[in-house]
């Protein structure tokens, strides 16, 4: 009598190894998921702090993420791999209309902002998941190898765990990379928020913003002597945050360019990067004793984020029409400053400034030709960032604002003489 036999059916010889290859793909895309999501959880509170709609965005991007990388690996099926396709296309189509017209909301609505390691590298993670997940879509249960015989090669798990690990460390260099750091330096040192671009590091391009410059500088001379950081006792902390609380009402006033036209506001010059724009109103004027009480506050001029009318409030600009540095606001944070050889054109629609400011060689026969009047001097100055989302990461009074760029988000800008009556200095309006 024959011994019997017993046939080992041609699933047992497969199935273990392609279960295998199958987990190391949704271990793969789960890791792929979950690098984008933890890059959008971290950098949620920076956001948050220049823009409640950004900073939700960023945390329900993150979260969806992480979710989605979860039941990949955990139920993993055409379901999860499809789901997992979706969320990925969605976050890699925002992250490209943000960088090329700008997000339809948030504190740079409509405005395209740079690339930078962390966004391009989680733009990266979202476009490895993307296509790992119509991968997975396409083939659920692993791939054959080409000789038939029904096993995988054992290099392809491998290879996909590795994916896996680089995922995770590319998620990591996003986050502690200086394109990051700079989100979060940004807050802080505006006290609580701005999305700002900011000085770059050496060697990286800062896209134009060191080029920039506004006037010349008169600020007041530091009690420790000169170079020494300013500083604010506790009374003139909660003194000067009651000055700035007094802006509270002009932002919910004039929160745009049309709201500012409306009361009767003209512009003042062309929009400038990390300047913004200036509108006068009937009630703006000169400061007259070097305080700055309620009504000084409320009667600076406006500044806009462009010159559209949906343009937002960006910050205020104080003048004060004397010899020395006013004494200005409480403590010694103000760093007032002032303009020379101006060339005032005035239009039924506001003022021009054809020859920018502090432009040397422009002469009073020049602005005359221009039908304006040549200021030799215009007062001292002072900007005011508190407008929520425009915060300034150099500081409250900072001259400049890295938070207003120009439309594609740099800072580079046309020659000075060639602004004539032009409502943008910037080289791409």
């Amino acid at each position: 009598m024959a011994a019997p036999t017993f046939a080992v059916p041609p699933a047992t010889a497969t199935t273990a190894p392609a279960a295998t290859r199958a987990a190391a793909d949704d271990q793969a895309l789960g890791a792929l998921l979950a690098g984008a999501g933890l890059v959008h959880v971290a950098m949620a509170p920076a956001h948050l702090a220049a823009s409640t709609s950004d900073g939700v965005g960023f945390l329900v991007a993150g979260a969806v993420q992480l979710v989605v990388a979860v039941l990949v690996v955990a139920r993993p099926s055409r379901g999860t791999s499809a789901l997992a396709a979706g969320v990925s296309a969605i976050a890699l189509g925002a992250w490209a209309v943000s960088r090329t017209a700008g997000l339809p909301y948030g504190a740079h609505e409509g405005v395209a902002e740079p690339i930078a390691f962390v966004d391009g590298a989680t733009a990266a993670l979202a476009a490895f998941a993307l296509l790992g997940a119509v991968i997975r879509f396409a083939r659920p249960s692993g791939r054959r190898s080409a000789d038939g015989d029904g096993f995988v090669d054992p290099t392809g798990p491998i290879l996909l765990r590795g994916l896996a690990v680089g995922a995770l460390a590319l998620s990591i260099a996003a986050i502690a990379s200086p394109s990051a750091r700079e989100h979060g330096h940004g807050a802080e040192e505006a006290g609580g928020g701005g999305h700002g671009h900011g000085p770059a590091a050496e060697g990286v391009d800062d896209l134009g913003y060191s080029a920039l410059v506004n006037g010349q500088m008169g600020s007041h001379e530091h009690p420790d002597g000169p170079g020494a950081e300013p500083t604010l006792t506790p009374a003139e902390s909660g003194a000067l945050a009651e000055q700035v609380a007094w802006t509270a009402p002009l932002v919910e006033l004039y929160p745009t360019v049309a709201d500012a036209k409306a009361a009767g506001y003209k512009q003042q010059g062309p929009f400038s990067p990390g300047l913004g724009v200036h509108f006068s109103g009937p009630g703006t004027s000169y400061n007259s004793d070097g305080d700055m009480d309620t009504e000084d506050v409320q009667s600076g001029m406006l500044i806009y984020d462009g010159v559209e009318d949906d343009a937002r409030l960006a910050g205020f600009m104080y003048m004060a029409l004397q010899d020395e540095p006013p004494e200005g606001f409480v403590g010694d944070l103000d760093t007032w400053h002032y303009h020379t050889a101006v060339c005032i054109v005035v239009t039924p629609d506001g003022i021009d400034t054809p020859f920018g400011a502090d432009l040397s060689g422009v002469t009073k026969e020049m602005c005359e030709a221009e039908g304006g009047s040549l200021l030799d001097f215009t007062g001292y100055m002072v900007h005011l960032w508190t407008v929520p989302g425009y915060e300034s990461p150099e500081g409250l009074f900072s001259d400049l604002n890295p938070a207003i760029t120009c439309p594609d988000g740099t800072y580079y800008t046309i020659p000075i003489r060639e602004i004539g009556a032009a409502d943008s200095t910037c080289r791409n309006a």
